[in-house]
């Protein structure tokens, strides 16, 4: 699926830099996008679209441009920042050279937030409450670059004088993607928009937790005349829990894809599909669907995917019919 690996390597060199530590951090960038879509996209019609969703992805989730940034707090209750760096990287691969104190630090490592447009690193001044966060607006684009964070307790403060350690930091990615594949041509369709709801908010660096503390909606990009994808932070991997109302029965659906398909009369057909299984952080989610004749989509072999239709809908409609 989508993986990042990462490396740290920390040598110390006393009789160099005094009582500083030489810190050499290496950041490697790999990944393996091919498992999802070959799996999902293996029959000859699709190579299209597999092509398309792969020149895609690759330059989102493995491009050479990256936006690093790399911070050291003091492994106490202070939990002061001690270091602080921001690198403009052009490479898959790069190195890093930092002199620190032979202190303990908790490390936190986040690629691609600030830079990326969309999503913002804030309160960075303590690792407790450094946390990344989507733009506050109502409707955002599709992620242009994929986020990915570390954190990792650096021990420095036992070394002898003549001792180097090194340390391994893997990176793991924040964001998720995914694709909604049509199985039906749509030349005759004027206009569609497809929009993906129910991901994460933002996300605290130091404990690894996504927020959903405010809806987010993001808007999916038409890569093909069959394909529309988006990349956004993941939904959540369970439902809240929350106490039964009578009479009501509560959806047990974790996202959404929202497809509103103008019709050539003008007319426009929404159709919400309800997705019940997670879309974790790392993962390509493929949803395919057949497109009626009266411009709803219909899904294909996924039965955690569900779908209400909404014809001539309009801002504000409610009229629904379940399929």
């Amino acid at each position: 699926m989508l993986a990042l690996g990462g490396c740290s390597l920390i040598d110390d060199d006393l009789s160099v830099c005094g009582v500083d530590c030489r810190i050499d951090y290496e950041m490697r960038l790999t990944m393996d996008m091919q498992v999802a879509i070959e799996a999902e996209l293996r029959a000859e019609s699709d190579s299209p679209v597999a092509a398309a969703l792969r020149s895609w992805l690759e330059p989102i989730f493995e491009g050479t441009d990256h936006h690093v940034e790399l911070c050291f707090y003091s492994d106490d209750e202070a939990d002061e920042m001690r270091d602080h760096a921001i690198e403009e990287v052009t490479a898959r691969r790069s190195s890093f050279t930092f002199y620190l104190p032979r202190e303990n630090y908790m490390h936190l490592a986040v690629v691609n937030a600030n830079g990326n447009g969309e999503v913002y690193t804030y309160d960075s001044v303590h690792s407790s409450t450094m946390y990344i966060e989507c733009a506050d607006i109502d409707t955002l684009p599709s992620h242009p670059t994929a986020i990915y964070t570390a954190r990792y307790p650096i021990v420095l403060n036992d070394l002898a004088e003549d001792e180097n350690r090194s340390f391994v930091v893997n990176l793991y990615p924040v964001s998720a993607a995914v694709a909604l594949v049509l199985d039906t041509s749509i030349h005759r369709i004027p206009r569609m928009e497809v929009l993906l709801r129910g991901t994460a908010s933002g996300f605290a660096v130091k404990d690894s937790v996504f927020r959903y503390d405010r809806p987010t909606i993001v808007r999916a990009e038409k890569l093909d005349a069959r394909c529309y994808a988006a990349v956004s932070m993941p939904s959540r991997d369970a439902l809240p829990a929350a106490a039964p109302q009578r009479g009501k029965v509560e959806s047990e659906a974790l996202w959404e894809l929202v497809s509103r398909v103008t019709l050539p009369n003008g007319k426009i057909t929404e159709t919400v599909l309800s997705v019940s299984e997670p879309l974790l952080a790392g993962d390509l989610e493929i949803i395919r669907c057949e497109v009626q004749d009266d411009g709803s989509l219909m899904p294909v072999g996924n039965s955690h995917v569900g779908a209400s239709v909404t014809l001539d809908w309009k801002d504000g409609g409610e009229h629904e019919i379940d399929i």
